[in-house]
């Protein structure tokens, strides 16, 4: 056993890291069905409205931001136009490219779905501590920070 800075005993092959990474697929699995519950949107499809709702945006730079080829956001983006949550318009300058914008009820569901999301973020924020909220807050700014000096 190992004492870390702050007495906390851990057994010498404890390794955050992957504790981090079988503990935050499974906030995600808990959270989807009390965010997309009772709806036909997936987590993946949420994310790409939430992109497209901060502002016009193309084919191509939603499928950098979901790490996806290309082929797979245009099939993706094809089930959300299908949906009637966004239109593709054509650039007029660029016949390639592709602009995407929320069509109304894309807004609608979108606002509708973030209500819900914060409903169940602050639901279980309000199990913890005022502690255990700043530590949550801080360490996942921390994470962020780590991320962003790749």
């Amino acid at each position: 056993m190992a004492t870390n800075k702050t007495g906390v005993k851990r057994p010498n092959n404890w390794r955050p890291y992957q504790v981090f990474s079988e503990l935050f697929p499974q906030i995600m699995v808990l959270m989807g069905p009390k965010i997309y519950g009772g709806t036909d949107v997936t987590a993946q499809q949420f994310r790409v409205l939430r992109i497209i709702g901060r502002g016009t945006v193309t084919v191509g730079e939603i499928s950098n931001h979901i790490n996806s080829k290309l082929s797979a956001a245009a099939r993706l983006l094809r089930r959300l136009e299908l949906k009637g949550w966004i239109v593709k318009k054509q650039d007029e300058n660029d016949r390639r490219v592709f602009w995407l914008e929320l069509t109304p009820e894309g807004r609608k569901l979108m606002e509708s779905l973030a209500k819900r999301r914060d409903s169940v973020i602050k639901e279980m924020f309000d199990r913890l501590t005022v502690q255990e909220q700043k530590t949550i807050v801080e360490g996942i700014n921390l994470l962020l920070k780590s991320l962003a000096e790749e």
